[in-house]
């Protein structure tokens, strides 16, 4: 293997990750939705949790940097800074959109078997499911886990809509 050739083969898959980050950012977060077939929680998922118990996502998930640790105007992931409902369901929609772009950096590793040996390209294809499926773990994770504040969150907030009406009745 010639180093030069894997340096720029390294080259052009930053440039792939860039180009399908920039795209995925310019995309409406109304294309996503958490309850679509691609990024709605799967019964073996056990809620996120299959995670953590044969990866350990909560051990290392905050110690990956995130885009958003560069650029402040993208939505961070890294922590909840609220917990109203529209806050989180931005969440869940932002992990959508984070779990679609590392997905299509490793279906877009595909291109490198046009001009590479089949060896080279599957190192390329191997570095891009290590470098992104990290990224995918953490999404699918946190999306539950997001979901069921939500849904918590939605109760609490139809439960008092319940009890202010009861309250309301009783008073007319």
């Amino acid at each position: 293997m010639k180093p030069i050739l894997l340096f720029n083969n390294l080259i052009v898959f930053l440039i792939l990750s860039i180009i399908n980050t920039l795209i995925s950012i310019k995309l409406p977060i109304s294309l996503f939705h958490y309850d679509s077939w691609f990024f709605r929680v799967t019964h073996w998922e056990k809620n996120g949790q299959i995670y953590q118990w044969y990866f350990g996502v909560k051990k290392w998930k905050n110690q990956l940097p995130e885009l958003s640790d560069f650029l402040s105007f993208l939505f961070s992931k890294k922590q909840m800074m609220q917990y109203s409902p529209d806050y989180l369901v931005r969440f869940a929609l932002e992990t959508c959109r984070a779990e679609l772009v590392h997905w299509c950096i490793i279906f877009s590793s595909l291109i490198f078997s046009v001009w590479n040996s089949m060896g080279m390209s599957l190192l390329m294809i191997f570095i891009a499911v290590v470098f992104n499926l990290p990224y995918i773990i953490i999404q699918r994770y946190n999306r539950p886990r997001i979901l069921n504040l939500l849904a918590n969150k939605r109760a609490t907030i139809k439960g008092t809509i319940n009890n202010d009406l009861k309250r309301l009745h009783k008073d007319v």
